[in-house]
């Protein structure tokens, strides 16, 4: 019991990412690498701003809103011009993956290369029915799990959410009604980055950061994407969640070493068996006349 419940924690993060990335993705068709660039980048900005006297919660609500602006920053200065000279998808990746690099190198000049923890001491635990559990392993993922499930009302019931959602399924339609599609994909690369970042600081107050943990988190969120179905934005979530309890469960009866290949052994047999996902989008076919 202890081991899965520690997965479904992990999971919650892990869900959270994919669907941070799979905002990106499934409404842009940007493959989001620069997403590790933010991830990296949000709990050094969190510990500097606990570090200069700020409150904990003014501090994380500074860090989610700097996340959000970066996010829009990629946008604007990466994206929106290949966009508009209708570059192919492997050029935004190039340019994805350079805005992760320079993010990376601008954090380990600004604060160095070393792991940095933002608590110290010993964490309060709570135990109950044999499971022992960390303030930190709880209270990150709760809070990113509000984060998504408010996420999920944004899109499901506010007018902006619905067009982000069309957006996702029709982009062209969307300009052709009048919608303001450069706005809308602001929208999407803020909301992607901010929910990255609560994803970023929760993992690091419980085990700790630094500078070159963003590459391997966006991946994970990559595999949540693909295993839970990049046509749906519950799918990635769940797609974590499932991730999270195996990649527990190989801990506990192999080894820490085998997580990284049961993770992308996990990714090559949905991408050869199932590559829309556990969450298979029902596309409309038409017949052109």
């Amino acid at each position: 019991m202890q081991i899965l419940i520690n997965g479904l924690l992990q999971g919650v993060l892990l869900g959270a990412l994919g669907v941070a990335f799979s905002l990106v993705y499934r409404t842009t068709k940007v493959f989001h690498i620069a997403l590790g660039g933010i991830y990296a980048a949000a709990p050094f900005v969190l510990l500097t701003a606990m570090q200069s006297g700020a409150p904990l919660i003014l501090s994380a609500l500074f860090v989610i809103l700097a996340a959000a602006g970066l996010g829009v920053l990629i946008e604007e200065t990466v994206h929106w011009p290949f966009e508009r000279k209708r570059s192919p998808a492997a050029v935004h990746l190039i340019g994805s993956l350079g805005a992760y690099l320079v993010l990376v190198q601008i954090v380990a000049v600004v604060w160095g290369n070393e792991t940095r923890v933002l608590r110290e001491g010993i964490d309060k635990t709570w135990s109950a029915f044999g499971v022992t559990l960390s303030q930190a392993q709880v209270l990150g993922p709760a809070m990113a799990a509000t984060a998504v499930v408010i996420l999920f009302g944004l899109l499901a019931r506010a007018e902006r959410g619905l067009e982000l959602r069309a957006l996702a399924d029709n982009p062209v339609l969307v300009a052709l009604l009048g919608r303001n599609v450069r706005a809308l994909r602001r929208w999407v690369f803020g909301l992607s980055a901010a929910l990255a970042a609560i994803a970023a600081t929760a993992q690091a107050w419980d085990v700790g950061f630094d500078p070159h943990v963003g590459l391997k988190a966006v991946l994970h969120g990559m595999v949540s994407m693909i295993i839970g179905g990049a046509g749906s934005f519950v799918g990635p979530f769940v797609g974590g969640i499932l991730l999270g309890v195996l990649r527990a469960e190989v801990v506990w009866f192999g080894s820490a070493r085998w997580e990284e290949a049961v993770t992308f052994t996990l990714l090559g047999a949905f991408l050869f068996f199932r590559p829309q996902g556990i969450f298979a989008r029902r596309a409309r076919l038409e017949e052109g006349v």
